[in-house]
């Protein structure tokens, strides 16, 4: 058996979906939405930068054969704002279903506090991963969800997730590939198991761990074949919340803070974005000591504070990072977000993402810090760039394309920096780098490798990073150059300069002669464009038509023929020049 640890936070999902499915569009045009939009066709709210879509999903994984639902999430920014309520979002996947198993791969769902959510059941009769897409306004954001094998061990999470200290509530354990007999722990502390089946355990929780009066979240253990050779374990930390009265206890969670910085007066009015904020609720920023905020509203999943002062009671705080936190006072259940926000607005980079682009086609680039605000330049080798986009924390730019020289991959360091024009505060150290790749040719065949020292021969040398138009030299020569392919040269040959080399030789009756060799000649191919160049020693070998050993004449073979004394030209019988053939003959 396989065994997969997964650890999911699932809180009152039952509920979260029923307001997502209610929120859906209609089944009968999945992909329009059923009435005008509320914003402009770019989404609206007056930004300037594009939208960034965060997609989630909860469960991220289910089991094959489930058929519980999975609750998609989209969150939508712009400059740091949530997206203005009634922008919709276009939700895909190319299988499983929105709504209700059968219903449509497309649903518009319209955000509010730049949040929206739909039910999503995916596609359980196989093990396999399913992507779900989230639009809007062209802005596009993903998550995956996998299907684990019914033979899969995994706790998923707990419904419902609360329930009485004194324990004895019915809840039920989902995830995958239960088998008997199994145990069941809640923050170490036995339920009675009721039933068990394949993808869901129903349990009577144990009383809890804790003190009988106090919010207590726990883990959630699951062993199952306890006492058996396949034993296996899976646990999901903070699966449940023992609370009193019991109800709908929610866990808070934050996902973004805006602005992120402000004067150590206070009074900065900080929207907090995230879920699970109950009524009443306590914001604290905290760097050691903590400053209560006042809190200015509670609306669905957004909290407006304002950031206490950083000079009085907890001047820890005074020119420094804090801390956020949030908790709902009635379930104690907190979270906090840590460098949330900035005292003293001191400007900071501290990284850049992505921090290497295509040169000729750069993408967008996130600069990280503190301190930012409009109206400000970003500068890459002392060149003014195009912001698009501008936080507290975050700064985003286009930067320009260039020009790099060069063979292979090619890159060019740069140096990044960041002035606020109001305050003329500078900060820089970070290097961006731009890479290309320029191609550099490489030869591995020429075919044939072998020619007449005449040349007019077609020859294909193959290889790669060829870019027309190229030279190519046979020993030095020119060859005429027909097609050109990344991966092929169509050449036709040049003559060998020179011609072929001679070397001495004896024929079989004994005379001396001359036989002419074969030349092996290096083969280069080089771009133009770029000068990049590749040579293959001896590449191409030119051969004689005829190889047999040539004799020499006989009044220039340094031999007395006749034997007289003389030799060649000294010989009265060679008075003509070499061209008499032979020592023997008579003077003319």
């Amino acid at each position: 058996m396989r065994t997969q640890i997964v650890s999911k936070s699932f809180l009152s999902l039952a509920a979260a979906l029923a307001l997502a499915v209610a929120g859906a569009c209609s089944t009968d045009s999945p992909t329009e939405p059923s009435r005008p939009p509320a914003t402009p066709p770019d989404g609206g709210g007056g930004g300037t930068g594009a939208f960034s879509v965060v997609v989630t999903a909860n469960p991220g994984t289910v089991a094959a054969g489930s058929d519980d639902p999975v609750l998609i999430t989209v969150r939508a920014t712009r400059d740091g704002q949530p997206a203005p309520d009634g922008t919709l979002a276009v939700v895909t996947a190319l299988e499983g279903s929105f709504g209700a198993v059968g219903g449509p791969q497309t649903a518009t769902v319209e955000l509010t506090n730049g949040v929206a959510q739909v039910a999503f059941f995916p596609p359980v009769d196989e093990e396999q991963s399913v992507v779900v897409q989230a639009t809007v306004a062209g802005a596009v954001g993903q998550t995956t969800i996998d299907v684990a094998g019914t033979t899969t061990f995994f706790v998923s999470h707990v419904e419902p997730a609360s329930g009485s200290p004194q324990g004895g509530d019915t809840v039920t354990v989902i995830g995958s590939g239960f088998e008997e007999p199994v145990r069941v722990l809640f923050g170490g502390v036995n339920a009675q198991v009721l039933s068990v089946g394949a993808n869901r355990i129903r349990v009577r929780t144990p009383p809890s761990p804790g003190a009988p009066n106090e919010t207590e979240t726990v883990a959630v253990s699951v062993t199952i074949n306890v006492n058996e050779e396949e034993t296996a374990t899976d646990t999901v930390a903070g699966a449940f919340t023992f609370a009193p009265g019991g109800g709908d206890v929610r866990q808070p969670a934050i996902f973004s803070v805006t602005p992120t910085t402000g004067p150590n007066e206070g009074g900065t009015q900080v929207s907090i974005i995230g879920e699970g904020f109950q009524s009443p609720v306590q914001v604290r920023f905290c760097n050691g000591d903590c400053v209560e905020a006042q809190v200015l509203s509670v609306v669905g999943g957004r909290l407006e504070v304002r950031s206490p002062p950083a000079t009085g009671f907890g001047s820890v705080l005074r020119d420094q990072p804090s801390d956020i936190q949030v908790t709902n006072l009635n379930s104690g259940l907190s979270t906090t977000f840590t460098d949330a926000f900035r005292y003293g607005v001191d400007l900071q980079v501290t990284g850049l993402s992505p921090d290497v682009v295509e040169a000729d086609d750069p993408q967008l680039v996130t600069i990280f810090g503190s301190g930012f605000e409009s109206p400000l330049v970003v500068t890459v080798d002392g060149v003014q760039q195009q912001v698009t986009s501008v936080t507290g924390s975050e700064v985003v730019f286009r930067p320009s394309a260039r020009e790099l020289t060069g063979c292979g991959t090619v890159t060019q360091n740069s140096d990044v920096q960041v002035r606020l024009l109001n305050s003329g505060e500078e900060a820089g150290g970070l290097t961006l780098i731009f890479r290309t790749e320029i191609p550099q040719p490489q030869i591995l065949s020429v075919t044939p490798n072998t020619g007449n020292p005449n040349g007019n021969q077609n020859v294909n040398i193959g290889g790669s990073g060829f870019a027309a138009p190229v030279r190519v030299l046979f020993g030095g020569a020119a060859a005429q150059v027909g097609t050109v392919t990344p991966t092929n040269v169509a050449v036709t040959t040049p003559p060998l300069a020179g011609g072929l080399p001679t070397v001495a030789c004896t024929t079989g009756t004994g005379q001396q002669g001359t036989r002419t060799t074969s030349q092996a000649v290096n083969v280069l191919v080089e771009n133009l464009a770029t000068g990049c160049e590749d040579v293959l020693p001896g590449g191409f070998t030119y051969t004689p038509a005829n190889t047999n050993c040539v004799p020499n004449p006989a009044c220039s073979d340094g031999i007395d023929n006749d034997g007289d004394g003389s030799i060649d030209a000294a010989d009265p019988g060679c008075a003509g020049g070499p061209a008499d053939g032979d020592e023997t003959d008579p003077a003319p």
